[in-house]
């Protein structure tokens, strides 16, 4: 499903506003991932992700100028696990707020579509770090 307009698909900019917000409250209090959180701006985050997602979602009507996923990510100590917990609680607020079942297979399809730039594993993070 590529002919849709996201923000249309979800409800409208007010919907998606309040969808991503509520996803970032929850990655912001989550226990395992909200510590890389800690000192960032949830409003700023909420705006670069649903450009992020209208950009790259259905006909692709965001325009997002943002860094790079690897960019943006690469300082950040992310494992499977921490990875895990974020797509769960997307795919959570996804079907809590009745996004379309194609929509939402297609956001989760792009969401994982991001773990190999965003993972840090075992020796490679060390070696970023200088630790090895």
């Amino acid at each position: 499903m590529t002919s849709y307009d996201l923000i249309d698909a979800v409800g409208g900019p007010e919907v998606m506003h309040e969808l991503m917000q509520t996803f970032y409250d929850r990655l912001f209090d989550d226990l395992m991932v909200g510590f890389f959180f800690a000192n960032s701006d949830k409003d700023a985050l909420v705006r670069s992700q649903i450009a992020y997602v209208h950009a790259h979602l259905g006909d692709r009507g965001g325009d997002y100028r943002g860094p790079s996923i690897y960019e943006a990510h690469k300082h950040m100590p992310i494992l499977a696990g921490h990875f895990d917990r974020r797509h769960q609680i997307l795919q959570d607020v996804l079907a809590e707020f009745d996004v379309p079942e194609p929509v939402q297979k297609e956001w989760l399809a792009l969401d994982q579509a991001m773990r190999p730039m965003v993972l840090r594993q075992g020796r490679e993070f060390r070696r970023s770090k200088g630790i090895e």
